[in-house]
């Protein structure tokens, strides 16, 4: 445990103990690296055996040190946790169940590539408890995945959706790409209509990020390839804001549709500024005002060989993340008690500032104000990253 941790220890288990914990676990193996990521994943399977005992005995030291705290979501994320072995992912469940306090459990998502995944492992995974399941479906355009250096096609995507649902698995979620080199918005929407009429319940629409280095980076820059102008993006997901409610899925969140109930109370967490503890090489965690994240080597991180690198928020970061995540989501928030906090911390300026600028933001009904609660029209929405940096 990282020295600066350890001496906070005292007050990580108070805060702990205050309310449920998120948990997230980082599985960082893939079949392949897609020409897109700059996560902390790897193809060398070499190294899966070790660094899942590793993770295990973080998981045990974690749940010990902080006196085995309540927890009421859990998420597997990657890389590609679908690549765990049905024993593995036994084991690993175990772990969680021993160290951590899971009465309040109301949410347990897993994330899995199509292509990863059969009726057996899916079967199992969902008999451990695992009853939420993320696809990270991305398109239903071969070209397109093959372009992204997906491992599967778009048949075996929609196979992976059904499989699911055969295993027991309700809530099934999937992400869409936006933004790639040679997509049309006509290809999108087709592609989300498809992906709703399966049943699933909730979509995660991602625009493609190119800001760190990665293969298709160099492509266009290279302009071997070329990405869609901000402009064609800005229709995609206007098309999406009009299309997907016809289809069941409500928007609760700029990027995030759901049948109703169907959202992720795990993701939510992140956007209300509620607790997480994350686990795992490049696993980030939040707690008391502290925020660490873990090393992204990997190699490095399973040997015990690398720290965490930690960061105190101060009194103005913690209240501007207020604003700057929980404009994300559809409801908005609630100013009052923004104004409230801002009087607690003593940064009523700092908050009154941001209030007059939305406030002249709704004249162009990018904002809407409906007394004290304050959220962003439609418009907003598409322009949020402009809005929101007010608050960085």
């Amino acid at each position: 445990m990282n020295p600066e941790l350890e001496r906070r220890l005292p007050e990580l288990r108070v805060a702990a103990q205050a309310e449920p914990l998120g948990l997230y676990l980082h599985v960082p193996f893939c079949l392949d690296r897609c020409t897109y990521c700059s996560f902390t994943t790897t193809r060398d399977r070499s190294l899966q055996p070790e660094t899942l005992r590793r993770l295990i005995a973080e998981v045990e030291s974690w749940g010990s040190a902080l006196g085995r705290p309540e927890v009421d979501t859990l998420y597997l994320g990657g890389g590609t946790p679908s690549l765990l072995t049905a024993e593995e992912l036994q084991a690993l469940t175990a772990a969680v169940r021993r160290a951590f306090d899971l009465g309040p459990l109301v949410e347990a998502t897993l994330e899995a590539n199509p292509g990863t995944v059969d009726l057996a492992w899916l079967s199992q995974a969902r008999g451990l408890g695992w009853d939420r399941i993320s696809l990270g479906v991305q398109a239903l355009d071969d070209t397109l995945l093959s372009r992204l250096g997906r491992i599967h096609g778009s048949a075996q995507a929609l196979e992976s959706l059904e499989l699911a649902e055969r295993a027991g698995f309700q809530r099934r979620s999937a992400d869409l790409m936006v933004g790639i080199p040679g997509q049309s918005l006509s290809k999108v929407v087709a592609d989300a209509r498809v992906l709703a009429a399966t049943g699933l319940e909730h979509l995660s629409i991602y625009l493609l990020d190119l800001d760190k280095a990665c293969p298709l980076r160099g492509e266009i820059d290279a302009g071997r390839l070329s990405l869609p102008s901000e402009d064609e993006v800005a229709d995609v997901f206007e098309a999406l804001q009009a299309e997907l409610p016809a289809q069941g899925l409500q928007p609760y969140e700029i990027s995030n549709y759901a049948r109703p109930g169907a959202e992720s109370i795990h993701n939510t967490r992140y956007w209300e500024r509620r607790p997480y503890l994350g686990l795992g090489p490049g696993a980030a965690s939040q707690l008391a005002d502290l925020r660490w994240l873990d090393s992204g080597v990997i190699a490095a991180w399973t040997e015990g060989r690398a720290d965490s690198e930690v960061q105190e928020l101060d009194a103005a970061e913690v209240l501007s993340e207020i604003p700057l995540l929980g404009l994300r989501m559809h409801r908005g928030l609630d100013w009052g008690e923004l104004r409230h906090e801002s009087d607690r911390r003593k940064l009523r300026p700092l908050c009154d500032a941001w209030e007059a600028h939305l406030r002249s933001l709704a004249k162009e009904d990018l904002v809407l104000w409906e007394g004290d609660h304050v959220r962003l029209g439609s418009r907003g929405m598409l322009m949020s990253n402009g809005i929101l940096q007010m608050f960085v």
